[in-house]
């Protein structure tokens, strides 16, 4: 037993999954007093929507490990704070017909109530089952949040946006272990653990149960009516029922049973304030840059000068090579070292390393403004088609060109 860990309590997260369920186990191990958490989200009755798969629905299922374990169990309502960091932003997003990152926030939530919490059991350390680790700098005194030792299942990226007074508390029993092994240790561990969706699953913002979720959030005169259009022509194709129904990168689009939409197009950009909606084919979207703010800098990085790194643009995205401008008021230019196909959207959020590979390190994390390309010194979301061979068409009022 830890002589040092058998002194000190640590309130744990649970969500009735494997990962937490390990965390706590070891954790209790190594000797220290655990106290477990479940957190509630929605408040009974309400629907979670695509929600529904991430969150805790059923707390007695929690309250029956920490029974198994030997642990007090609490159950706490974030409801309210949940509502205020991560569901009304995803409702401004979708409306505004940008993206938006609903599991980092979720876990900004999870550690603020967790924070909150440990200090009426007089206590600042807390834990969670996630794929990450934190490690103290032994020279500057401050925490850094690193990659797991499994890369595969790695969750830093969702944990990005922590800040130091949660670094400096969060204990992570997983950072060292791969997922195989913490499953075989959960074979030992004779409890039902929630089954979780696997496979092929949508983001959370392209879910088709963000629909009713939107529409129970939000008045019907923000979720407008319009008309969708062609952009390389310009041409009306229908009208539509709402632009909550879509999202930018979206294909396989709904249409009136009369009118049949090109299955290669996709949405390129969505006008909220007029309703409409933009379709082209992929093939010429591309982008070099991105405009990124609120960016949150790891503790001690150097801001005064462009630094090299790599960006991750999801969870389960590579980690791409680029360099980071830093510019006033949390903002920053990002500029990729190669050009990249597709479209990153407004809202996109981002997290930044100093490698690709193994102990790689947060440097920082921001959420996208705008991106696109430099051509003819003029900054271009989407392509631009031309009218004939002498004379360039003008962009669309939802384009934007910028100079940075």
């Amino acid at each position: 037993m830890n002589e040092k860990a058998s002194n000190q309590t640590v309130l744990i997260a649970l969500t009735g999954g494997i990962e937490s369920t390990v965390a706590a186990y070891l954790l209790k191990k190594q000797g220290y007093r655990c106290i477990g958490i479940g957190l509630q989200f929605f408040e009974p009755g309400e629907n979670p929507g695509p929600f529904g798969d991430v969150i805790v629905s059923d707390l007695t299922k929690i309250k029956s490990i920490c029974t198994y374990l030997d642990i007090p169990f609490y159950a706490v309502n974030a409801s309210e704070m949940f509502a205020d960091i991560v569901l009304d932003p995803v409702v401004g997003r979708v409306l505004s017909g940008h993206t938006f990152e609903p599991m980092v926030f979720l876990n900004y939530v999870l550690m603020e109530v967790l924070l909150e919490k440990a200090k009426k059991f007089n206590t600042n350390l807390v834990a969670t089952g996630h794929y990450a680790k934190v490690l103290k700098n032994q020279k500057t005194g401050s925490f850094e949040l690193m990659t797991a030792n499994d890369l595969e299942h790695d969750q830093s990226y969702i944990l990005s946006r922590l800040e130091q007074k949660h670094l400096a508390s969060l204990i992570l029993p997983l950072s060292e272990i791969r997922k195989k092994e913490v499953e075989k240790i959960g074979e030992l561990i004779k409890v039902e653990y929630l089954k979780r969706p696997k496979g092929n699953v949508p983001h959370i913002m392209r879910d088709p149960r963000m629909k009713e979720l939107i529409e129970e959030r939000s008045p019907k005169d923000l979720r407008r009516t319009g008309t969708i259009y062609d952009y390389r022509n310009e041409s009306s194709i229908c009208e539509h029922q709402g632009i909550h129904l879509y999202y930018v990168g979206q294909n396989n689009l709904p249409a009136k049973p009369e009118i049949q939409l090109d299955p290669l197009k996709q949405v390129v950009s969505i006008i909220p304030f007029k309703g409409n909606i933009f379709i082209d084919y992929p093939d010429r979207l591309k982008y070099s840059h991105a405009l990124v703010t609120k960016f949150l800098p790891a503790a001690n990085l150097d801001i005064t000068l462009p630094i090299a790194a790599y960006a991750k643009i999801g969870v389960k995205s590579e980690k791409i090579p680029c360099r980071i401008y830093f510019k006033n008021n949390q903002t920053c230019l990002i500029e990729f070292e190669n050009e990249r196909p597709g479209l990153l959207v407004p809202g996109t959020f981002m997290a930044f390393y100093n490698r690709q590979g193994e102990k790689g390190k947060v440097l920082g994390s921001a959420i996208v403004e705008v991106a696109g390309v430099f051509a003819n010194e003029q900054f271009n979301t989407l392509p631009v088609y031309r009218k004939d061979s002498d004379e360039e068409e003008e962009q669309n009022a939802n384009d934007e060109r910028l100079t940075f």
